[in-house]
């Protein structure tokens, strides 16, 4: 099964490290529950940016 780069799911230019440092951004910003709707959303955002443009 291909990666979601090679299957053309995710941006080309988009590495591992990038996903990483974003992951741990959202969850240093918003680690509490009461900040459990703001991860969300952060990581809805995070998911939509990792698209390919079309």
């Amino acid at each position: 099964m291909p990666t979601g780069r090679a299957a053309g799911d995710l941006r080309p230019d988009v590495t591992a490290e990038d996903i990483a440092a974003s992951l741990i951004g959202i969850f240093t910003v918003a680690p509490r529950p009461d900040r459990e709707a703001q991860a969300g959303r952060l990581l809805d955002l995070l998911m939509d940016g990792l698209r390919p443009f079309r």
